[in-house]
């Protein structure tokens, strides 16, 4: 099992201890760090990340409570009938 493992290990290491090294060669990242212009950049790049998740959480949220609402309201109807 660990013969079959060692190279994904082995690769995961190398990424981790390497990472951040490959990830300040790139100039945009680097001198993003700097100044307030950087971190703004870097907070509109989390936000539209986000927002995928916001949205169709919004919309799920929205077809759950209908469902809902449409189940209570049945299940009053059938006590009236």
């Amino acid at each position: 099992m660990l013969k079959k493992n060692l190279p994904i290990m082995l690769l995961f290491a190398v990424m981790t201890l390497f990472g951040p090294a490959i990830a300040h060669a790139c100039p945009g990242c680097n001198s993003a760090l700097d100044n307030s212009l950087g971190f703004g950049f870097n907070s509109s790049i989390l936000f539209m990340m986000a927002m995928p998740f916001v949205v169709a959480g919004a919309i799920g949220f929205g077809l759950i409570y209908t469902y809902r609402r449409a189940q209570k309201k049945s299940g009053s109807n059938k006590d009236n009938l």
